[in-house]
């Protein structure tokens, strides 16, 4: 199907947006528009011109005191229901290509329980889940983008007991949980009306100053990391999601983003204070089958203080172990 042109606001995504499975879309310079549904991404039937592209990024920038120009051709914003939208256009791009791509918040599971059934992990490995909660340990929660990270978040929340508060970070919102005492807060990029950045750093320094029982971060991938570990560290428990490719690099990344805090930050500190804050790793994995949990580690005392020592508390199909891990 060819578009020339698009009626409706949002002209050829509007279809898309509205389609409750669909989780990304990603538009390539209008020529190629691809859709993630239940994971699977797929090529869409429409074909765009560059002009069509160009009014629908520019659609989807009203109202968010963003624009796309060639003085800003990389830009990020939300839609009203939530969604990311990630905006390069030239001189980034080639001039005809402007590229959008759009995150949707889709909940695909609502509890625990609901995980479980679509054999994201064993039953076993809920009860570990839920007494981790009640038991307000620190949970670290990794995998690649589109693993299901927010969604076992929002799972995991509907286990914190109702008389702890809590205090969610996030760039975008999509942390949905109806807890009685819960404070959020989403970062701010610096707008074209003059308002100052506000950054998932300066929200987790606040997080500390609202007396929370748990601190949520919606995704740790800067120095905003030692902030989290000092205010887990005062105390509070809390959950946290980060971009890695297994449950022992999710110790380490935390670790380098912790040195990007400042020059003063040493590397034996900060593995002293992951040590001593994270209780478990839960990693995620996505493929063809579907999402799943495919490893929990936990982190005990540690027997040096140069390398991690985890202990393998669940594999998807495997036998738990101890293992040391290194740089």
């Amino acid at each position: 199907m060819t578009v020339d042109a698009a009626p409706d606001r949002f002209g050829f995504l509007t279809e898309m947006l509205d389609d409750p499975l669909v989780e990304e879309i990603i538009v390539l310079g209008g020529m190629r528009t691809f859709i993630v549904r239940n994971g699977v991404k797929e090529l869409a039937n429409v074909v765009v011109d560059a002009n069509t592209v160009r009014r629908v990024a520019d659609q989807l920038l009203v109202g968010t005191g963003r624009r796309v120009d060639q003085a800003s051709p990389i830009v990020s914003a939300q839609l009203d229901n939530g969604s990311r939208v990630h905006i390069t256009g030239p001189p980034v791009t080639h001039a005809d290509r402007m590229n959008i791509q759009i995150r949707k918040f889709v909940v695909t599971a609502a509890s625990l329980d609901d995980l479980m059934s679509r054999d994201a992990f064993p039953e076993h490995v809920g009860r570990m889940l839920r007494d981790a909660i009640r038991t307000d340990k620190t949970i670290l929660v990794a995998g690649a983008p589109g693993a299901g990270k927010t969604t076992l978040v929002n799972c995991l929340l509907r286990e914190v007991q109702p008389s702890r508060r809590v205090v969610t970070c996030e760039e975008v919102f999509e942390i949905d949980v109806p807890l009685p005492d819960m404070t959020q807060m989403q970062t701010r990029d610096a707008g074209l009306d003059g308002g100052s950045e506000i950054s998932l750093r300066d929200l987790v320094r606040e997080a500390l100053r609202q007396r929370p029982d748990w601190i949520v971060v919606g995704e740790v991938r800067g120095p905003e990391a030692l902030d989290m570990l000092m205010a887990l560290n005062a105390g509070c428990s809390g959950i946290a999601t980060i971009h890695a490719n297994s449950g022992r690099e999710a110790l380490e990344k935390l670790v380098s983003y912790g040195v990007l805090a400042g020059e003063n930050i040493s590397i034996p500190f900060l593995r002293r204070t992951v040590a001593s804050v994270v209780d478990l790793v839960v990693f995620l994995r996505r493929d063809a089958s579907g999402r799943y949990v495919e490893e929990i580690l936990s982190v005990p005392q540690q027997l040096d203080g140069d390398v991690f020592t985890v202990e393998q508390r669940y594999q998807r199909g495997g036998l738990s172990t101890r293992q040391v891990v290194s740089r």
